[in-house]
């Protein structure tokens, strides 16, 4: 946990530590059966500049194209505790 939420700070990093645990194993491991009408879903998404992911390139394409639109964020992994209110508001744009 120390190398990841570093913008998280004071009572909020305190608040994420305690409702941390350890992440299951079988996520990585175990199959995932998706449902056909995956291809209906939209996708959308947020990237935080801070999180460690060549945020530029990922937009640039150069890891594949993205299908749908996107929003940049200026935050590390955890935005929904460090900025709450323009996730929201990111969200709520990129759902309409």
């Amino acid at each position: 946990m120390e190398n990841i939420g570093k913008d998280v700070k004071g009572a909020d990093r305190e608040w994420m530590l305690s409702k941390a645990t350890p992440w299951p194993l079988k996520l990585a491991t175990d199959p995932v059966t998706l449902s056909a009408k995956l291809d209906s879903v939209k996708s959308a998404y947020i990237f935080c500049t801070l999180s460690g992911d060549p945020v530029d390139e990922i937009l640039a394409g150069k890891w594949g194209k993205l299908e749908g639109p996107s929003k940049v964020m200026e935050t590390g992994h955890w935005p929904m505790i460090t900025k709450p209110d323009e996730l929201v508001e990111d969200m709520l744009a990129l759902a309409c």
